[in-house]
Order: C-alpha cells, then structure tokens, then sequence
C-alpha cells in the first residue's frame, strides 16, 4: 500500500494534474458555482480563485504567478494569480469565439508565456507586472494544430500539422526561419545545444539549427513519432508509433543510430532516464528497463492494466498512473514494485516535488504520498 502523508479535500471534482512548487500545490477544480483555483500546504487550503468559466487545462506556474485559461460561453480568460496569496494580477479576455485558450495546456518557457487556441494561433505573453488586455504578439495558423513550443536562442520553435516546423522571433513574433517536410508533427520539440530536435507522424525525426533553421540531419524510424524525445549527454532517445513499435538511440550531433529495440507493443509516452537505466512505459502493460548504452532489456514489469500517464522519477522510484484508478510505483534500477495507490475515485497522473507526489482524484481530494 502507498504511504499517504496527507490528504487535503477542496470539495470539488480534480480532473487536471496537480502543478506543486516550494511544497505547495496548485490545483483547479469544477463545482456548481464555478470552477476554482487552490492552493493546498501540507494539508491546508491556502486560498481559493473563482474563475466563473470552464478550466480545460491545467494551470500553469512561473515567476511566482499561476496562470489559468478559462471560458464562460464566447468570452475567454487568461488570468495571472499571484501564487502565495491568490490575489488577481492581471486578466486578458478575448471575444472572439469560438477559439478558445482553455482547451490546450499553457507553457511558460523562461520569460514568455504561450497559450494556443481552438483555431490554432499561438499568442505569447510577457506575464510581469500589471499588464490587463495585453498580449506581446500572435501567431496565426492556418487551423493546423500546432505542437507545444520551446524557446531556444532567442528562438520561439514548434511543428505543426500542416507539416511545417517554425521558428519565430521571441518578442515579435515574426518568423525567422521555416522548415517544410513532408508529414505532420505532433510531439513537442527538444533543444540540445544549438540544435532542435522533433519527429514527424512519418516517422522521420528532423533535426535544425536553432538560430537558422538550417537542416542539419534527419534520421529515419519505423514509425510514426508522438512523442517528445529525450536528450541524455550527446544522445537521443525516441519512441516509434504503432507502426515501429520501439525505442530508437542515436547521436544528437549527427543522427547517426546507436541502437533500436523493438516492443511488443508501443509507448504513448517518452521515455524517461534515471542511472544510465532507460524507463520505457508500454502499451500491453509492462514496465520496461533498457540500458542507457546497449538498449538491453534490464527488467519487464507487469503493470496489470494499461499505463495512462509518463513515468515520472521520484527518489529512485518510477511513478506512473496505471488504468483510471491507481498509481504504482517501482524501483527504477530492479522494477520491482515499491507501492500502490488505488482510490475508488478516477486519479490523475502523479506529480512528484520534494518528499512527496502528488495525486489529484475526481472525489475531490488532493493526497500526498511518501516514503
């Protein structure tokens, strides 16, 4: 059984993951009045913010603000709160419906914060100060849905549907560079250097200057590429689709191959790295352990039901959600089960932050697990 430190109760259903920093977690929530923005210490409700709208996503957290889109019928809102208190900092409303902010996650990368809408334009803001109505720059799509973006030199980057890879200029918006391929993309790039790094639904993974866009390789795999990679020293790690179904390593410098192993089935989610122990979550409900180096399978752990969230590491132990109702835990150099967490309520995937990780369930409880 998981070792539950705490549980706090907002009253309300919690369907969005939970975002925690400096031990305090932020949660949104939905109930009759309007949905609500929390804050929970140790157990404690903070403060609590009405948003009077639908919150699709979670919130976001950066520079001692939460930031929250929500809509109320054809108006939107982005609103900043500030995080220790809960006191409104700014909103920006927009009437133009029916694109709306809610409904994709909000990124706050540095020093911007990037919200997408419906029609799939991308608008960044600049979130200090008092700053009402007030947007930095936009980017309007053609209505292809566009992946969450990264910010490198200067550099605002980010693939698209329409098979385009973009990148802008970080306080104008303008474009600086862009690059045509032949398929769409739908994973969040990766920056390692001065390179960036994202797979198309093709299975061809591109690789660009991040100043210049210049095509500096592209390495191809078996399948379609939904998810992220992930940058370990000079190497890459991605995962195929349904079509490749495996794990693919190679150099980050020259697209070279290193390595390939194949699944039995496909990962909807990337991979994560903990010891030179690469930790790969599969559809037909194992958890594998690969070798950093070689690819190797070091361990396969029974899952006994689908994995519907990443792993997530946490002080030697990989946590993930397991079907609607329970989060398990693993060592991650053994894969040997540390403990279970099974609510009657529908959980959210797990968020990890000190001592603890967190849990969100759809009862409306926030609970804290330990050691």
């Amino acid at each position: 059984m998981a070792p539950i430190q705490w549980t706090a109760d907002v009253h309300a259903p919690i369907y969005n993951i939970p975002r925690v920093a400096d031990g305090t977690v932020y949660v949104d929530t939905a109930q009759a009045k309007g949905p609500n923005v929390f804050a929970v210490k140790e157990g404690k409700v903070l403060w609590r913010f009405a948003t009077e709208g639908t919150i699709q996503m979670p919130v976001s957290l950066g520079g001692a603000q939460v930031f929250v889109a929500s809509d109320v019928g054809g108006i939107h809102f982005m609103r900043a709160i500030d995080a220790k208190t809960g006191a409104l900092i700014w909103d920006y409303t927009r009437h133009e419906p029916p694109e709306c902010m809610c409904s994709h996650v909000t990124h706050y990368i540095q020093h911007l914060l990037f919200a997408e809408t419906d029609g799939h334009s991308l608008y960044a803001f600049y979130p200090v100060g008092k700053i009402p109505d007030h947007r930095l720059w936009t980017f309007v799509g053609d209505g292809a849905k566009l992946t969450p973006p990264v910010l490198a030199d200067s550099t605002v980057i980010f693939g698209s549907a329409d098979h385009n890879v973009y990148g802008l200029v970080d306080n104008t918006g303008k474009i600086r560079w862009q690059q045509k391929t032949g398929y769409a993309f739908v994973a969040q790039p990766v920056v390692w250097e001065h390179t960036v790094i994202l797979g198309n639904r093709g299975g061809t993974v591109h690789a660009y200057s991040t100043t210049t866009g210049k095509s500096l390789w592209n390495f191809t795999t078996n399948g379609p590429i939904d998810t992220a990679a992930l940058i370990w020293h000079d190497r890459a790690y991605i995962a195929s689709g349904a079509g490749g179904r495996g794990v693919y390593a190679f150099s980050a410098k020259t697209g070279k191959q290193i390595w390939h192993t194949q699944m039995t089935d496909y990962t909807a989610y990337p991979p994560v790295m903990v010891r030179q122990t690469l930790i790969v979550a599969s559809r037909d409900g194992h958890l594998l352990g690969l070798a950093a180096r070689t690819g190797k399978v070091l361990w396969r752990s029974h899952l006994h039901g689908v994995p519907l969230s990443q792993p997530v590491l946490w002080q030697g132990v990989a946590v993930l959600k397991v079907n609607d109702h329970q989060v398990m835990a693993f060592n991650a150099q053994s894969g040997r089960p540390v403990w279970t967490y099974h609510s009657k309520d529908v959980v959210t995937s797990p968020v990890p932050e000190g001592d603890h990780v967190y849990v969100g369930t759809s009862g409306g409880t926030i609970v804290a697990i330990g050691h």
